[in-house]
């Protein structure tokens, strides 16, 4: 085969892989908008509810309020009832055992503390109710 002809071989099967590449970067695209449209759409008020804007500080408070939760102290807010439950109090605290080492550095100063101070309460409160 002539010089000539395998270089053109050579330049197409590289242009085929230019436009493999660049096929898979528009897929990629693609997918990455379908995923913040997803991301807005859970942003959005859902019946007449106003928007929720969800940070890591709210996700540490919301856990946090859970676990107050199922100790005891304080009624579940759907129903107005005392759900104590400490099998999930001490699944919220191992979740957030587990956050806690997996965001070690990560934190803002805020964070950091309100997740030292959520874990230090619940782990109190759930061996004092473990005694009882």
């Amino acid at each position: 085969m002539s010089a000539k002809k395998e270089d053109k071989k050579k330049s197409q099967k590289a242009k085929e892989k230019d436009n493999d590449a660049k096929d898979a970067k528009k897929e990629e695209k693609d997918v990455s908008a379908d995923q913040a449209e997803k991301v807005e759409d859970t942003a959005k008020p859902h019946a007449g509810n106003p928007p929720v804007h969800l940070t890591f500080y709210s996700y540490l408070i919301m856990l946090g309020a859970l676990g107050w939760q199922f100790l005891g102290k304080i009624p579940n807010p759907q129903t107005g009832k005392i759900d104590k439950n400490l099998i999930q109090v001490k699944e919220i605290i191992d979740l957030l055992e587990i956050l806690e080492i997996k965001t070690t550095g990560n934190l803002s100063k805020e964070e950091d503390n309100i997740m030292k101070s959520t874990l230090s309460n619940l782990r109190l409160n759930y061996v004092e109710e473990i005694k009882k």
